[in-house]
């Protein structure tokens, strides 16, 4: 089994759910499950995960919900169509392709 590292500028829920139904195929063992999914982080993740009081994590779902709340502002949104509304062309901006 193979599974993708994690760092900041990923979407932290779409990596859980990744990682979530990767462990499940093989085992599902709130311990097991927690002591693996930190094996892919890097980066600001794994120093903040580092840096967590011992103990503070409860369960698979609590660690899951701690790492979307400390890093869920730094997940890129993804554009929807409405946003090319709020395109505004540049004066010296053409709108021939370069």
């Amino acid at each position: 089994m193979s599974l993708d590292n994690h760092d900041e500028l990923t979407d932290h829920r779409e990596h859980i759910k990744n990682v979530r139904g990767s462990l499940e195929l093989v085992i599902y063992d709130n311990d097991v499950m927690c002591k693996i999914l930190p094996t892919t982080f890097k980066g600001n993740v794994r120093t903040w995960y580092s840096n967590l009081k011992s103990g503070s994590i409860m369960s698979f779902q609590d660690l899951c919900a701690k790492l979307v709340a400390r890093f869920s502002t730094s997940i890129p949104m993804k554009k929807s169509f409405t946003e090319l509304f709020r395109v505004i062309q540049g004066e010296k901006e053409s709108t021939r392709p370069i």
